[in-house]
């Protein structure tokens, strides 16, 4: 680098904010040993209050005492689901770059729905038949770099980067499109972690071995028992409420539960995917690849992304004010402290980063909000396309106008209405008129504005422009009311661009953090342009969020 041009980009970067501190001492050659990456399926912000004073002080506490935290932190686009979220945070964009619009989703070139992580063109690796879909799974949908990708290529590949995750999803996308390795979990039959032929063709000794201890039995016959005494969990709604939906087995969701028994009618070992130990076999098969695979033990900084999903399918079955969800937080909150103090161990304190996120928030279960009198309801958006197909029918006449409703978004036959010498702008307003008069729809938005408009004054509709992408979303998306969910009368879901949904934690733990707090609004792209500041890395290629300032000053 030309020695005015280093000058100039270092005092650029302290005007930025950057503190000596933040940099290591003033090196900027000096990296963590590791950076772990920590996503909490479902994890609304206000878990970490609400449950204060039941968690131990080795794991949330040591998060938020002796690292930094983010109070109002975001999701600044929507659709808020479970694979946009985790290719946000480790793009520093959003879908309207990295293209992951929802889970699942209507495409246009193939006319089916795709998966955000599926790939027929991989198969499975490990005990799984290489032809089921659960390892037909590849990033190759994610149109962005991740800070894996970035800190393997200014490193000449020499980090390691894994993903580790229930869901493959979960560990995929955080991984990126050169990591080393991203495992997941297969509870099918004997409950194991498998990965697919994009990252290898077959599984390393230390994982065929782990799988054949086969320690997801172990859990399955422990069963699911209260951690505490049921008065500890004064936070949180009386066991066996209407709100919450009982394992298939049961007609009533009652502690203690016997997994064992529950399994046959419940996915077998998958059944350990919607209590807390999923989550601890995440952490148990971390820990096992910290050491069989030597992370953060070289000069190259490694990255590690857990994501903890065991909270999202508790969450979607028993709602935020249930016993189960408390006791599943607590219980991760020990898994937390297990976890850091073996990194304190095995690295050494005071030489890994950690961060901690969630991919979404949650709903208030609707029907539990309405019977206390709030303002909520269930809606159905398929009534929406049906009503929408009608109107385009009146006015064009016969035809197919509507292919698809996905994501809360109407997918138009473009082709068709192009065809027929209609202009799209045009039939996205009648559709989004249509939605518009619908009861439970607060905001019917074209896809036109939003490329158009680019944001909006307004948060929620500027949230939908950084969540649409221009290609590949719907041509109106569709915001219910507040509170409004498209779901069952028990447990609850995610998917809006309301607080509910986009608030969550931010923190941030080890080398390089001061102790602190802000509480100016942040958002989910921030954190890797934060990280990537902090390890001296570049910035994955679509990145558009900004580094916290507060946190690096």
């Amino acid at each position: 680098m030309n020695q005015k041009i280093a000058i100039a980009w270092i005092s650029a970067t302290f005007v930025l904010g950057y503190s000596a501190n933040s940099w290591g001492q003033n090196d900027l050659g000096s990296r963590p040993a590791l950076v772990l990456g920590i996503t909490v399926d479902q994890m609304r912000a206000d878990y970490l209050y609400r449950f204060w004073d039941d968690f131990d002080a080795g794991g949330f506490k040591r998060m938020v005492e002796d690292g930094f935290v983010c109070a109002d932190h975001h999701f600044g686009y929507g659709p808020t689901y479970t694979g946009p979220g985790h290719a946000s945070i480790y793009t520093g964009t959003t879908p309207q770059f990295h293209g992951i619009i929802g889970n699942n989703w209507y495409e246009r070139a193939s006319g089916t729905s795709v998966y955000c992580a599926g790939d027929s063109t991989v198969d499975g690796v490990g005990p799984v038949d290489p032809d089921y879909y659960a390892g037909k799974m590849s990033p190759h949908r994610l149109r962005t770099s991740t800070i894996g990708d970035e800190l393997k290529l200014a490193l000449g590949r020499k980090p390691k980067v894994i993903g580790i995750s229930l869901k493959d999803r979960g560990a995929i996308l955080p991984a990126g499109h050169s990591a080393d390795a991203a495992y997941w979990y297969h509870g099918k039959d004997a409950g194991s972690f498998i990965t697919s032929t994009y990252y290898m063709d077959s599984l390393p000794d230390w994982v065929e071995q782990w799988n054949q201890r086969t320690p997801a039995r172990e859990y399955l016959e422990a069963g699911w028992e209260l951690l505490h005494a049921p008065e500890v969990y004064n936070e949180s709604w009386e066991d066996n409420n209407p709100y919450e939906s009982p394992f298939r087995g049961l007609l009533r969701p009652v502690f203690p539960y016997d997994l064992k028994m529950l399994s046959d009618q419940n996915g077998g070992m998958d059944i350990l995917k919607s209590t807390p130990w999923g989550n601890t076999l995440v952490v148990d098969f971390a820990l096992e690849a910290i050491h069989q695979e030597k992370l953060g033990t070289d000069a190259a900084t490694d990255l590690l992304a857990i994501s903890f999903s065991a909270t999202d399918y508790v969450g979607h079955q028993f709602g935020v004010h249930a016993m189960e969800t408390q006791d599943t937080y607590l219980r991760l909150d020990l898994d937390l402290k297990r976890l850091f103090d073996a990194l304190d161990a095995e690295i050494g304190k005071g030489k890994w980063l950690a961060f901690l996120t969630a991919d979404h928030g949650a709903a208030n279960v609707p029907s539990l909000a309405a019977a206390q009198n709030m303002p909520t309801g269930y809606w159905r958006p398929a009534t929406i396309e049906t009503a929408i197909e009608k109107r385009l029918e009146m006015t064009y006449g016969p035809g197919n106008w509507v292919l698809s409703i996905s994501n809360d978004q109407i997918f138009l036959d473009r082709e068709a209405l192009s065809a027929a010498g209609h202009k799209l702008e045009d039939s996205q307003e009648l559709a989004a008129e249509v939605a518009r008069n619908h009861p439970d729809v607060d905001r019917a938005v074209t896809a036109t504005e939003l490329n158009r408009q680019g944001g909006f004054g307004n948060d929620v509709l500027s949230r939908l422009a950084w969540g649409h992408h221009s290609s590949a979303s719907g041509d109106v998306m569709l915001v219910p009311a507040p509170g409004w969910l498209d779901y069952g009368p028990s447990g609850t879901s995610h998917g809006s661009p309301y607080a509910y949904d986009t608030h969550v934690p931010a923190l941030f733990l080890g080398w390089g953090i001061s102790p602190g707090i802000t509480y100016k609004r942040t958002h989910i792209r921030d954190i890797a342009p934060t990280i990537s500041a902090l390890i001296h890395s570049p910035l994955p290629n679509g990145c558009s969020g900004m580094p916290i300032l507060d946190l690096l000053d």
